[in-house]
Formats: C-alpha cells, sequence, structure tokens
C-alpha cells in the first residue's frame, strides 16, 4: 500500500468531494452508468476505491440481497465513513486494502467499477491484470468519473505533489493497455459529461491464446 498516498486521502474524507451528498447532476451520472452497464439485481460487483461509499450505497441497493459487492480503499478514514454508510448491510463486504494486496476469487464478478479511482493505481497495468482476473467471461470492466479526462489531470496536476502524477492516460494508452491484457474497450466518452469506458473480453485474442497453446 501506497501509505504516503493512503495519508493525503486520510485528510480529503471529510472534503465535500469525498463525502457531500451527489448533486442531482451527479445522481443522473450515476443513474446513466446502472443503465448503460446493465447493474441489476442480483449482479456481483468489485468496487475499488470506493472512498466514503457514495456510490458503493447506490450499487448496494441496486444489485440486492442476490447481489454481492466488494469495495475497497487505502484509506483508513474513507473507509470508516463506508462502514457507517453500509451498516448492517450482508450483501457488502468492505476492506482496507489495496488493489495489489487483494487475493480476488477468479471469474466471480460481474462488474469492476472503478469510479473516481483509475487515476490513483501507481501501476495501473498490474491493478487492471489483477482486477480483470476476478471478471467473469463476460464481464465488464468500467472507468467511471464524473468530469472528463481533461478537467481530472488537470486538478490532479495543482491538487498535490503526491497525485501529481496520477493522470488518466489517452484513449489509445487505454485501449493498448486493455488490449495486453485480451480485452477491448466496446465504448470509451470523454466529453463535457464526464469520463465513462466499459472493456470487456477480447473473445477473438483468447480463442488465438487457445489455439497457440493446445494446437
Amino acid at each position: 500500500m501506497n501509505k504516503e498516498k493512503s495519508a493525503f486521502f486520510d485528510c480529503q474524507a471529510d472534503e465535500e468531494w469525498a463525502d457531500a451528498a451527489y448533486t442531482i447532476e451527479e445522481i443522473a451520472k450515476v443513474n446513466q452508468l446502472i443503465q448503460q452497464t446493465g447493474i441489476k439485481h442480483g449482479s456481483r460487483i468489485i468496487e475499488p476505491g470506493c472512498g466514503t461509499g457514495r456510490l458503493t450505497e447506490i450499487l448496494e441497493k441496486t444489485i440486492g440481497d442476490q447481489g454481492h459487492l466488494i469495495a475497497f480503499d487505502i484509506s483508513s478514514k474513507m473507509i470508516e465513513k463506508c462502514s457507517k454508510r453500509l451498516y448492517a448491510r450482508h450483501n457488502v463486504s468492505i476492506h482496507l486494502t489495496a488493489v495489489e494486496d487483494f487475493v480476488f476469487e477468479k471469474q466471480s464478478v460481474d462488474y469492476i467499477v472503478c469510479h473516481q479511482v483509475f487515476p490513483h493505481f501507481d501501476d495501473k497495468k498490474l491493478a487492471v491484470r489483477l482486477l480483470s482476473k476476478a471478471l467473469k467471461p463476460d464481464g465488464k470492466f468500467i472507468v467511471f468519473h464524473f468530469k472528463n479526462s481533461s478537467w481530472i489531470n488537470d486538478i490532479h496536476r495543482k491538487a498535490s505533489a503526491v497525485v501529481i502524477h496520477d493522470m488518466l492516460p489517452s484513449d489509445q494508452e487505454m485501449s493498448l493497455l486493455f488490449k495486453g491484457l485480451g480485452m477491448k474497450i466496446e465504448t470509451l466518452r470523454d466529453d463535457d459529461q464526464g469520463y465513462f469506458l466499459s472493456a470487456i473480453f477480447d473473445k477473438n485474442e483468447r480463442n488465438q491464446f487457445k489455439n497457440l497453446c493446445c494446437g
């Protein structure tokens, strides 16, 4: 776990961007996320960088008792708030951990939902590789932000030396990153409405890999 970054986000846990109730505009974007991805009752989800649990709470209500949500963050202060927000919700497990330190059950979830966290992965390729192993063959890897990449990257440059290099990669870099792990981007929107990426496993690449191994 990056202790310096963990301490930085501990100090951010009470800030409006991290803990205030979602605005009407933000709620509309969350609803659009759920509609676009197909998250529904019974879905199984991993939410890295869950923060104070604002999105976690909405996802928990969406998946219901038949679903399951694994939420985690590197900030103890944010996890404390998330745990209080989701108190006694039996379909959610909340952990203080980094992606690199968590053991994921292989092919166990339908969705990876990275909300407001992807730029903060120290090793993005490693993070995607570890997380994608938990996805079912027809699962989706989601990267979702309320703002576009230009806005996000500019904010991080100005926020603190701790996050000055925490950038959302370019479209091309993202495409290559996922392609290198056997996935393809099916949707990428980066505009004044925010940032939304959905990646799935590339069946053609999987078949080619099987042919090389077994042919």
